[in-house]
């Protein structure tokens, strides 16, 4: 193993420890929609692309890591502006079912424009050749991971491709384990 120097070392560290502390999200302003209720509306499609039929308010507060009262007063409120629909779910009545309308598809779609275009400007602020090469090198940390895990040096944390918390619940009963999907919903490969 060659010497890594202590310079580089300290450099990497700090960035990691930059990359924890500085946690950044797209700022998607939809008129009249909190940022909470796109992360949840997002959330939902998300779900509906991974398969998880019903969608249920419990696997959206574990995928957005917030509290179910949190996010029922969230749904709440976009159901109140007619983005979604609550149901019940057959086999339980207790149990709701979260289905988006014909607006919240349309929000959703709104919304990943609004991604597209913050990934465009971050690709053009890095240049085609900068950004292939941060490619590159992700893929490749990806695999040093992969095979220090292999070898019991790493342990796998997060499930899913994607590494989006909606994707990383576990099915409901009587369903078979759930695909991974990648950022656009579609299953991993």
């Amino acid at each position: 193993m060659s010497a890594v120097p202590d310079e580089m070392k300290q450099r990497v560290l700090a960035i990691v420890r930059r990359f924890k502390q500085e946690h950044y999200l797209p700022l998607i302003a939809l008129a009249g929609v909190t940022p909470s209720e796109t992360h949840a509306i997002i959330a939902i499609d998300m779900g509906r692309k991974a398969g998880i039929q019903p969608v249920q308010p419990h696997v959206i507060a574990k995928g957005l890591h917030q509290t179910p009262s949190a996010v029922s007063q969230t749904l709440k409120g976009l159901e109140e502006k007619g983005y979604l629909r609550r149901g019940r779910v057959s086999d339980d009545s207790r149990a709701v079912s979260l289905e988006l309308t014909d607006s919240g598809r349309l929000l959703v779609q709104e919304a990943n424009r609004m991604l597209e275009g913050q990934l465009a400007d971050l690709l053009d602020y890095l240049g085609r050749e900068d950004a292939e090469h941060l490619l590159d090198t992700l893929e490749k940390i990806l695999d040093f991971q992969r095979i220090q895990a292999q070898a019991g040096k790493m342990e796998q944390v997060g499930l899913g491709c994607a590494g989006q918390g909606i994707l990383d619940a576990p099915p409901y009963e009587g369903q078979g384990p759930r695909q991974p999907l990648d950022y656009e919903g579609s299953p991993c490969t």
